[in-house]
Parts: C-alpha cells; structure tokens; sequence
C-alpha cells in the first residue's frame, strides 16, 4: 500500500453515467455546522463500477458485524433480521 487517507464521513453518494460516486468528507478547521461543530467538507470522491460499490458494501457489512460483536458499535436490529 503507498497512501493511505483519513475520512470523518461520507458526505454524498450518487449514480451517473453508469458509475457510483461517493463523496468523502473532514472536517473543517474553521467552518461551523447550524449546531456550531466544525462542517464536514468534501475532499476526495471515490468512482467505481455498480459491482465493486457491491463488493465494498459486503465488507462493509461483514466489518460492521465484526465491531458489532466486539461491542465497539450497537448492534443493527435490521441487519439481524436478515
């Protein structure tokens, strides 16, 4: 691996010409949400075929699965009714 990159949050995700884009955000040092915390601002966009967008929200799922079991995020009572 030669970068690696930080994200705080997802900022957008969107469908066009045949690709998924999904727009990833940090926050900023000196912009303010309506609540006063620091805004997430875009800073990078992945693209990538309706396939691979797939492929990632099946780690996704089986990473959320993981930290879920580890008691470091709740459990999801949609995804245990699947």
């Amino acid at each position: 691996m030669e970068s690696e990159r930080f994200i705080d949050g997802v900022t957008q995700i969107g469908f066009g010409a045949g690709m998924v884009r999904i727009d990833l955000g940090t926050l900023s040092t000196d912009k303010k949400d309506e609540s006063g915390e620091p805004a997430l601002e875009t800073r990078e966009r992945l693209v990538m075929r309706p396939e691979a967008f797939l492929q990632m929200l099946i780690a996704f799922d089986h990473m959320a699965k993981r930290l879920a079991d580890a008691n470091i995020l709740p459990q999801n009572p949609a995804a245990q009714g699947q």
